[in-house]
C-alpha cells in the first residue's frame, strides 16, 4: 500500500475517533494494531504524518459539512486505490472495540456508503 493510501485510511480512522468524543483504551489499542497492519511508518518530511492527520481532522471537524466532505474525499481516494475493504474493516474494528454508540454507527454506515457505493 502506498503512503497516500495509508495516510487517507489513517485520517479516516482518526476521524472515527471523534464521533463519540471519547477515546478508550480499547480504541487506542485497536488503532495501534491498525497502524501496524497498514505498515504505517511516520516520516514527517516525506510521508505519512500523525501531526498532519490530526491537523486535517481538527480543521474538518469545524462543521458537519466539512466533516462530511473530508469523509467523502478520503473514501473516494481509498476506493480509487482499491483499499475500501481494508479501510472499512479497520474502521469497524476500531469503532467496535469498545462498543458502537449511535454516532459511531452512523459514521460507519456513511463510510460504508462512500467506500462501496
Amino acid at each position: 500500500m502506498d503512503q497516500t493510501s495509508q495516510q487517507n485510511i489513517v485520517e479516516l480512522l482518526f476521524l472515527s475517533l471523534y464521533q463519540d468524543n471519547h477515546l478508550s483504551i480499547d480504541e487506542d489499542s485497536m488503532l495501534q494494531k491498525a497502524l501496524i497492519a497498514l505498515g504505517w511508518k511516520e516520516h514527517e518530511e516525506s510521508g505519512p504524518s500523525v501531526g498532519k492527520a490530526f491537523a486535517a481532522i481538527r480543521e474538518a471537524s469545524a462543521c458537519e459539512a466539512d466533516k462530511e466532505n473530508f469523509l467523502l474525499e478520503r473514501a473516494r481516494a481509498i476506493k480509487e486505490a482499491g483499499h475500501s475493504l481494508t479501510a472499512f474493516e479497520w474502521l469497524g474494528k476500531v469503532l467496535g472495540s469498545d462498543g458502537l454508540d449511535a454516532r459511531e454507527s452512523r459514521f460507519l454506515e456513511r463510510a460504508r456508503q462512500h467506500l462501496f457505493d
